[in-house]
Order: C-alpha cells, then sequence, then structure tokens
C-alpha cells in the first residue's frame, strides 16, 4: 500500500512527464486543430465521393447499398457525356488561361511604363473592376449585352461596321464563353503580373538598357526569366481555378445549345440534379479530381517551385 507522500510523488511524476510530452511537440499540437479540419473538408468528401460512384443509389445504411463496381464510370463515358465535357473544359481552360496570361502580362508592362503616379493608380483601378463582378450578375449582363435584338454589342456592330452580328450566343457559344471568362479574369493576371513586374530591380533592367538590349530582348531575357516564380503561381492558381468553373458559363448558357459549352461541372450538376443519376455523377466527379491533380503535378514537375519560396 503507498504511503501519502509515495502517491504525491507519482502525480508530480505524471505531471512532469505531461509537461514534456507538450513541450517536445508543441509545434504539432498547435497544428493538429487545422489538420483535422482540412481531412474533415478534404478527405471525407472525397472517400464519400468514392463510395457514390461504386453503388447503385446511396442508402440511410452505408453498408446496405449494392455495390455496383465501375457501372457507374463505363455509364458515365458511353451515355453520360463524360468524354466530350472533358473535351469541352479543356478547351475552355487552355483557351482562356492563354488569352489570360498574356492580356494580363500587356496591361501590366503598359502600366508599370506610366511615369504618372496619378495614371498608375487610375489604371490599376480600372483594370481590376471586372473581377469585382459576381458571376451569375456576370452572366445576366452577358445575356442582356449579346441579345440579338436588344442587345448592344449586336446593335454596335450591325450599324458601326459594314459586317452583321452573329448571334453570339447559339452560333458561337464555346467562344464567347472564353471571352467573357477572359475579360471577368484577365484582371487577376494584371494584378500578379503587375506586382511581379514591380520586383524586377531596375539595376537589372538599366544594365540590360546600357548593353544594347531592345525593349522586346530585354522582356525575352531579363524580365521573364526574373518573374518566373511570378509568372508560374499565377499560371497555375488560374488553371485550377478554371478547372473549377460553373457560374458564369450555366448562368449563360446552361451547357448549351444542346452540349456546346458543357463544362465537366455542368455536366456533374446535371447528372446530378436533373437526371437524378448520383452515381454516374460522382463517377465523372472522382475522374475529374484525379484528372485535375494530374495536371497540376504534371505543371509542377516540368516547371518546378525553384524560386517560388525564395
Amino acid at each position: 500500500m503507498s504511503t501519502p507522500t509515495q502517491t504525491e510523488t507519482t502525480n508530480k511524476h505524471g505531471v512532469a512527464k505531461l509537461r514534456d510530452l507538450w513541450n517536445d511537440y508543441l509545434p504539432y499540437w498547435f497544428v493538429a486543430p487545422m489538420v483535422l479540419v482540412m481531412v474533415m473538408i478534404t478527405f471525407f468528401p472525397g472517400a464519400y465521393d468514392l463510395y457514390l460512384s461504386l453503388i447503385e443509389e446511396p442508402t440511410v445504411n452505408i453498408f446496405a447499398a449494392e455495390f455496383v463496381g465501375l457501372e457507374n464510370f463505363e455509364t458515365a463515358f458511353t451515355r453520360g457525356g463524360a468524354f466530350h465535357s472533358f473535351v469541352i473544359t479543356v478547351t475552355v481552360v487552355v483557351s482562356a488561361l492563354l488569352l489570360e496570361s498574356l492580356l494580363g502580362f500587356f496591361l501590366a508592362a503598359l502600366v508599370a511604363g506610366v511615369e504618372s503616379g496619378r495614371a498608375k493608380a487610375f489604371y490599376r483601378v480600372l483594370f481590376i473592376l471586372p473581377m469585382a463582378v459576381a458571376p451569375v450578375s456576370l452572366a445576366t449582363i452577358g445575356r442582356l449585352m449579346l441579345n440579338t435584338e436588344v442587345g448592344i454589342i449586336p446593335y454596335v456592330i450591325n450599324t458601326a461596321t459594314p459586317f452583321a452580328a452573329p448571334a453570339f450566343l447559339s452560333d458561337l457559344p464555346l467562344l464567347t464563353v472564353i471571352l467573357l471568362d477572359t475579360w471577368n479574369w484577365t484582371p487577376f493576371m494584371f494584378i500578379i503580373f503587375y506586382a511581379g513586374l514591380s520586383s524586377v530591380p531596375d539595376t537589372l533592367v538599366e544594365a540590360s538598357r546600357v548593353d544594347g538590349a531592345p525593349l522586346w530582348r530585354r522582356y525575352i531575357h531579363v524580365i521573364i526569366p526574373y518573374m518566373k516564380p511570378v509568372v508560374f503561381v499565377a499560371t497555375l492558381i488560374r488553371m485550377i481555378d478554371l478547372f473549377r468553373t460553373f457560374g458564369v458559363v450555366y448562368g449563360l448558357t446552361q451547357g448549351g445549345p444542346g452540349t456546346a459549352t458543357q463544362l465537366v461541372s455542368i455536366n456533374i450538376y446535371e447528372q446530378m440534379f436533373i437526371n437524378n443519376q448520383i452515381g454516374v455523377a460522382a463517377a465523372i466527379a472522382v475522374v475529374y479530381l484525379v484528372f485535375v491533380i494530374a495536371i497540376a503535378n504534371i505543371v509542377i514537375a516540368k516547371v518546378g517551385f525553384e524560386g517560388v519560396w525564395d
């Protein structure tokens, strides 16, 4: 039988061990809540989506659902239009990303070259305004401005040019979607590229100017290589965001006419909420997630994060 003195000594020893454990792993204790939250909001939905893609239909008792293997994946690519929506999505992502990057860099270079501080502030505010428009509002405004009967854009083309305005939403739906997204998100690339251009040392540019390099060579051989980490991060973030596009396109065309602008996100929505094909929608979502992760990792592997964290 232990004495009170022995019990007190044991308690003190236990408290000391807990204190040492806390101090030794202090950073991990602080990070643990965030890791737990990330697991709950990231891995759990992904695992549940994979589960839905392998069953006939969801049930209250998850163990009572009928397992169908890869049948939903086969349906998605044979009758669900998954392959077509992947092609449409990749076309939109590549086209919009290219246009937004080029226009964003061009505008950033123009503003960076302006001497007046007030003019720079004015252009910065002017160029980032489109990004402040909400997707649904942008789609509504776009439908009105492009309407063949009351839209301002067809009216201007018909009256101020010798050409007849096309029906943008029925004749050129995919191009219209790409251009509208470009107008909306070029400001994002402009902001990042402008910040990158502002960080290029003046001495570096001045040295190339003294060496007699023309403006285009200064950009190709000095400025853009120096900005490589900035360009890489901006492109990667925008690319991933483009794969998530839904609101603007659905509000503008609802994936039509037909399936001409049916992105993967719209296809998943229609399979889920219109066709009530939950398993097929989950199967497309699983393949899409793997596809986007693979593309992002390929880009990272080819370009790398070298210089990004400096």
